[in-house]
């Protein structure tokens, strides 16, 4: 082979290695190509779909901005009658304010003579401050006074009930000591030596022998020969008379002729028995 033969030998082998790159270049742009256009489809989907959405929030807000035109309207005809309103206030209190000035000019001659006339008070109100005081100290004084009068009073009324208490009882105990002496036919000049003080006490103490022991003794004035008289509540038992004592007891014997019961340890003796 010739340097002809190889130099085309070689200029192909160069030709068949450009042409095959091409060609790989070509395949990869059209591969590429695809890829971006499915791509850009889907985007244009998903721009579509946004762009519905978007258009359905315009008319919303569209519909809301027509209802709070018309309520802004609404608000704005109120705002436009309260300022009238208020503008009217507003003349009619400058007028009034310019009464008030008139009046104000009147009055402040007025309150000038008010003044004078309250600085005058002012003295003669201290005056009767210090009388008032000098008054107060002499009413205290005299409430004082007057207290310890009452309490005195109070005092001596009290003292006064006591007494006619004491005595009513004393006529009430007189009336039913001289009641009692009559019944029992007792001479109130007679000596009282054998008459038994009027007691009231209890069974301590019962015995096989006719015998009772007494919660009375000598220190209650109880003295043998003197007969006490037994009871449970409305219920009459019997006498017994006392045959010995002792400052805080004594012992007594049953009388068999006026026994009516059985005699029992906590039932009342009594030397003499109310009958009423």
């Amino acid at each position: 082979m010739n340097l002809l033969g190889k130099i085309f030998v070689v200029l192909i082998l160069t030709m068949s290695v450009v042409f095959m790159s091409l060609a790989m270049a070509v395949y990869s742009t059209h591969q590429n190509w695809r890829q971006s256009a499915e791509k850009l489809k889907t985007q244009v989907g998903e721009s579509q779909a946004k762009n519905k959405e978007l258009t359905e929030d315009l008319k919303r807000l569209d519909t809301q901005i027509e209802a709070e035109k018309r309520s802004f309207g609404a608000r704005i005809g109120q705002l436009e009658e309260m300022r009238d309103k208020l503008l009217q206030d507003r003349a009619d209190m400058q007028e009034r304010l310019s009464q008030l000035v008139g009046q104000n000019r009147e009055l402040t001659g007025t309150v000038g003579a008010a003044q004078n006339r309250l600085t005058a008070l002012i003295g003669e109100v201290g005056q009767l401050r210090e009388r008032i005081v000098v008054a107060q100290r002499e009413r205290d004084a005299a409430f004082d006074e007057v207290v310890g009068r009452t309490d005195e009073l109070h005092q001596a009324h009290a003292e006064l009930v006591k007494a006619q208490e004491r005595k009513d009882q004393l006529v009430g105990q007189v009336a039913h000591y001289t009641r009692l002496l009559d019944e029992n036919d007792i001479d109130p000049k007679a000596a009282a030596k054998g008459l038994p003080p009027r007691l009231d006490g209890q069974v301590t103490a019962v015995s096989k022998h006719n015998l009772i022991e007494l919660s009375l003794g000598s220190d209650d004035g109880l003295q043998a020969g003197h007969t006490v008289d037994v009871h449970r509540g409305r219920s009459y038992l019997g006498r017994a008379q006392v045959m010995e004592t002792a400052p805080d007891k004594a012992v007594a014997k049953l009388l068999k002729e006026y026994r009516k019961g059985i005699i029992r340890k906590g039932d009342r003796v009594a030397t003499r028995l109310k009958t009423g």
